[in-house]
């Protein structure tokens, strides 16, 4: 992601368009209607019925999971608010989706942090447990599982963040960490088995080089006793419920190993076995499942296979957390809990879309990608444990969506279909033949923009930044940052280029002294509003200051975080790039760059 844009959800808009001719009567269309109430009302299961379920057959009832990320745990500044990261309101109709999809366990991250009066007793919004209530209920209306937690309140990043294993006032963290649990306990008590309780989310002192601190790590052990003490002593259904505790940032390493762990004791369970499970997420390697660029697009047998068939380099292919490894992490967890009777849930997996890699391949990245969902997934249920796959809302280009939250439509019909035939079959390469087709889009008219950034910020962004891009006013003007964040506009002129074809272009910045406020550049690059691909050439690189001419032998050409053509010439952010020696101008820059094989971006 580029520096100069701020990490923002991105709002989905969008409606259900355009209705197909029936083939029947109006009459067949409303029995196809009411056919289809009747099957989800026949999934509602009564939220105060006695349902139990033991320990020998909780992980295959709780089956394929689906994390509503994004949603009740968003918060501005220690606000809660459902929307404010981009999603829409939590609907009846979205909990619906998921279970049509045939997903079986919703789990439900929730922060509460300003919803807490410190200075009334710790005392819990009583409308915000009326939502978190009601989107449970989404799910009970469903016949699902659902998991609900404290997520957001024990992030070091998150202002007003409290839950915190390194705070300083840990008598003051415990008693808060009670006293919301007990009223989150008290409200659900008469809830059966349905609902399940995890303690908090990825507890961490906010470092992630070395091993756990032990005295942190001892009080994540004494959260977790908390936790459980305190919801069993309120009563009812409660003293049965299943509890969910995860380790040190959920990292299976430090929770399996001698690292500090301690599971917590369930003396007051009155269940007559144990009820407690053990939670940690995977997300490895991070260099393909969630860093956000475009060089490690491959992973496992699938990966291996894309590099024998369509010749990828095997620079796109991580040099660790192989399945291999994946399936020994996974057999750690197995020996440890699952064989000693404690059920595992994987509460959060998953691989952000890196499709946009490559046009050209984008089907075949997908492949990949479900392959790895699938593959956690399988090898998950072949060893008795549940997954739980980690969805934001985000579809596009670094998303880890899987519906579209606004159409109620599966926007990875694939990837999901492959996670529930992996997790149904035990069978970690049920997505190892899939095929996905790439769907390469040429365009009439498309358009080659320059983009800049002085090391005090006057800028011009990429064509398709949300905030100051092509689709903004602020696009053809070079923005200077005034007093207060104002923005002013320099007088400064672009010239951009209308790409027809096979040819020579320039695009330029005029009218502006650069040597006037700044001695460097942050950033100059050339980007676009067509999509990359890999059968685009791009030769003969020239950068102009004022009339000096500056070539570029080896230009960075690649695809923009939505999948757009795009040329790095200056990235102080970005290490690997060569720098380029210039001095700034007093009047402009402009590229010039020649490109071919537009035939395959540009319609006939």
């Amino acid at each position: 992601m580029h520096f100069w844009k701020k990490l923002i959800a991105v709002a989905m808009a969008g409606a259900i368009a355009g209705s197909a001719v029936a083939c029947g009567s109006s009459d067949d269309s409303k029995k196809s209607d009411d056919s289809k109430a009747e099957s989800e009302a026949s999934r509602a299961v009564d939220p105060k019925g006695d349902f139990t379920i033991g320990l020998d057959d909780v992980a295959e009832a709780m089956g394929a999971g689906w994390n509503l990320g994004n949603q009740l745990e968003a918060n501005s500044g220690g606000d809660v608010d459902e929307t404010v990261w981009g999603n829409p309101k939590v609907t009846q109709e979205m909990i619906s989706m998921v279970a049509d999809a045939g997903f079986t366990t919703v789990r439900v991250p929730v922060s509460y942090l300003s919803y807490i009066d410190d200075d009334n007793n710790y005392q819990v919004d009583a409308s915000w447990l009326d939502r978190v209530e009601e989107v449970v209920n989404y799910c009970y209306q469903e016949g699902l599982y659902v998991i609900i937690n404290m997520h957001g309140d024990g992030y070091n990043t998150v202002d007003g963040g409290w839950f915190l294993v390194n705070g300083e006032d840990q008598d003051m963290i415990k008693e808060k960490y009670e006293a919301v649990w007990k009223q989150i306990a008290e409200r659900f008590s008469d809830y059966d088995e349905h609902l399940i309780f995890e303690s908090m989310n990825e507890e961490t002192d906010g470092t992630y080089d070395g091993e756990p601190n032990k005295e942190y790590y001892a009080n994540l052990n004494q959260y977790n006793q908390i936790f459980v003490d305190t919801v069993r002593g309120t009563g009812e259904k409660n003293t049965h419920r299943w509890l969910l505790v995860p380790g040190w940032n959920t990292n299976i390493e430090y929770t399996v190993g001698d690292y500090g762990f301690e599971m917590p004791t369930d003396e007051k369970c009155s269940a007559g076995e144990s009820r407690m499970m053990v939670s940690v997420h995977y997300y490895n390697p991070w260099d393909y499942c969630g860093q956000e660029d475009l060089k490690t697009i491959l992973w496992g047998d699938y990966g291996l296979n894309l590099i024998d068939t369509y010749g990828f380099s095997k620079m796109n292919y991580p040099k660790w957390g192989d399945q291999t490894y994946l399936d020994e992490q996974f057999q750690m967890l197995h020996d440890k809990f699952v064989a000693n009777d404690i059920p595992v849930i994987i509460g959060e997996y998953g691989c952000i879309d890196k499709s946009s890699a490559y046009a050209d391949f984008s089907g075949q990245l997908q492949g990949n990608r479900a392959y790895w969902d699938g593959y956690v997934a399988g090898r998950a249920a072949s060893m008795g444990m549940i997954p739980v796959y980690w969805d934001n809302g985000f579809n596009g280009v670094y998303g880890f969506g899987l519906f579209d939250r606004n159409t109620y439509e599966q926007t990875q019909p694939e990837i999901i279909s492959t996670i529930l035939k992996a997790v149904k079959d035990k069978d970690p390469q049920a997505g190892l033949d899939l095929k996905i087709e790439t769907k390469n889009e040429k365009a009439s008219e498309v358009h080659a923009y320059i983009g800049i950034q002085t090391e005090v910020y006057t800028f011009r962004n990429a064509y398709d930044d949300a905030t100051y891009g092509g689709a903004t006013d602020h696009f053809n003007t070079l923005i200077k940052w005034g007093n207060d964040d104002e923005t002013i506009d320099t007088g400064a002129t672009f010239t951009d280029a209308a790409i027809t074809g096979d040819g020579t272009y320039t695009v330029s910045v005029d009218g502006y002294d650069f040597s006037s406020d700044s001695s460097k550049l942050n950033m100059l690059f050339v980007s676009s509003d067509f999509a990359y691909s890999n059968k685009l050439k791009v030769s003969d690189v020239v950068v102009k200051a004022d009339d000096t001419e500056i070539p570029i032998s080896n230009p960075l050409v690649m695809a923009d975080d939505q999948g757009n053509f795009y040329i790095e010439l200056v990235n102080i952010y970005n290490t690997d790039l060569t720098p380029l020696t210039y001095d700034m101008p007093k009047e402009s820059f402009s590229v010039t760059f020649t490109l071919s094989g537009t035939e395959n971006v540009l319609a006939s």
